[in-house]
């Protein structure tokens, strides 16, 4: 990726999108500029969430974009960014640098890695973890064995059942179909009435630069289907995060998900991709590290034990457990925010509790 093909890009860019911020809803940079930077410097799993619709992004041409959420309370406004800043490196403190001090209202860094969490507590942020990410090394990942039992059912269920997994452009597969299962997935979690946000992606029914759509059909009819998220390492793709899962309620019992996920996986693993991301498990593990908040820590751990009526943080935990993949933590940064606030901004960010 050269600075002249960025340059001629934001030369043709539409008008009313600048460098660095505007407080514009929608205000997000080109989209071929964002793609360019996410194919360099997207290399945390989660990269491609900086695309989520209520982002904005603060953009340097020359280095990078932070994406963030503004969120507002009590007539005050925190910049929630989602993941790591698609930035090289070494250009990450300038990034950071220029992002806060041109983007007004505070910084609140969630699902972050622990490089960058390091990289922000040199800037005065502490960092407590508030999940674990689980990924599987495709070279290495098989169903056999004992732990794998549960995963093996579900990867022979084509043998018990006539069901069938494609990977299929939009246009050949029945949009309201795709629909309805969403709908009929939602109706089921907690939060029916929209998205979520933030800590996930909301899916975009249309074909999207880079990200693989499998679905699954039982007997010629649409049962479920997963949503991949491409994201590289120095340029090169370096693995797919499976981020968006829904079913039918019957399919969904029979194992139809996990069917899907392995089926994907082999593709993948054909293909030569590395490795394949399930996601972060938000407030699964949660452990100390040093230069953290105890007390946010404790709240987080009571979310995750007492708080699943709101959000399914123990069997979504347990779901991504049987892979028996790499554990990683994630962290989010906090500087000159209070605990209380911090937990209202995300409850109110992803969506968890309406907007006002």
């Amino acid at each position: 990726m050269g600075a002249t093909n960025l340059s001629v890009i934001l030369d043709q860019r539409s008008p009313g999108i600048e460098t660095g911020y505007q407080d514009v809803t929608s205000e997000q940079c080109d989209p071929r500029v964002s793609e360019q930077f996410l194919r360099a410097f997207g290399r945390q799993s989660s990269s491609y969430f900086s695309l989520q619709p209520d982002c904005h992004h603060y953009l340097d041409p020359c280095l990078g974009y932070v994406p963030y959420v503004p969120v507002y309370q009590f007539g005050q406004r925190i910049n929630v960014v989602p993941t790591r800043p698609v930035v090289a490196d070494q250009h990450l403190p300038a990034l950071l640098k220029s992002f806060e001090n041109e983007v007004p209202g505070q910084a609140l860094f969630v699902g972050v890695d622990g490089a960058t969490a390091q990289r922000l507590t040199r800037r005065g942020y502490d960092a407590t973890m508030m999940g674990t990410e689980f990924s599987v090394d495709l070279a290495d990942f098989s169903v056999r064995g004992r732990a794998m039992k549960q995963l093996r059912h579900a990867r022979n269920l084509h043998r018990r059942l006539p069901v069938q997994v494609d990977e299929l452009p939009s246009r050949a597969v029945n949009r309201h179909e795709v629909e309805a299962i969403s709908e009929a997935w939602r109706q089921r979690k907690a939060v029916k009435q929209r998205e979520l946000g933030l800590l996930t992606r909301p899916p975009v029914l249309e074909d999207e630069w880079g990200v693989r759509k499998f679905y699954a059909f039982m007997d010629q009819k649409l049962c479920g289907y997963v949503f991949f998220d491409p994201y590289y390492d120095n340029g090169r793709l370096q693995g797919y995060c499976a981020n968006i899962l829904r079913a039918s309620p019957e399919a969904n019992r029979l194992g139809v998900l996990d069917h899907i996920v392995l089926r994907a996986i082999e593709q993948f693993r054909h293909e030569g991709v590395a490795e394949v991301s399930l996601g972060i498990a938000p407030l699964h593990g949660l452990r100390p590290f040093p230069g953290d908040r105890p007390g946010l820590r404790w709240a987080q751990q009571g979310f995750y034990r007492f708080g699943n009526r709101l959000y399914a943080f123990q069997p979504l935990a347990y779901h991504k457990s049987r892979y028996r993949g790499r554990e990683t933590p994630w962290f989010l940064c906090a500087r000159n925010t209070s605990s209380l606030r911090v937990i209202t901004t995300l409850l109110k960010g992803t969506g968890l509790i309406a907007a006002s």
